[in-house]
């Protein structure tokens, strides 16, 4: 399992290396390209394994650490945890709040 994770990881950081110098038209580094994908991902993993957060509506982006949170939430709590969660994460200088929550 650890052998699929480390594989998974490894082909996720070559294809954001290979569409770094596509991906938008602010100015990255490579190395500040796959920092943020790092980031984008373990926040999104643990938004989704948390039961309470439902993080499949949340949509992350990280731009040189700063990790904007977006899309539908279910409660003011689950807001809140979905901020914690995201701050608890290494790389993360910030974290903006664009969250809505579903009536």
């Amino acid at each position: 399992m650890k052998t699929l994770k480390c594989l998974v990881m490894s082909l996720l950081i070559a294809f954001a290396m290979g569409c770094a110098g596509y991906y938008e038209e602010e100015k990255r580094t490579p190395g500040e390209f796959v920092d943020d994908t790092l980031i984008s991902t373990n926040v999104k993993r643990l938004l989704i394994s948390d039961p309470e957060i439902k993080g499949m509506r949340i949509k992350v982006r990280v731009r040189q650490g700063e990790v904007t949170l977006s899309g539908i939430s279910t409660s003011s709590y689950a807001v809140e945890k979905a901020i914690g969660i995201a701050e608890s994460v290494s790389g993360v200088s910030g974290v903006q709040n664009k969250l809505t929550i579903a009536e």
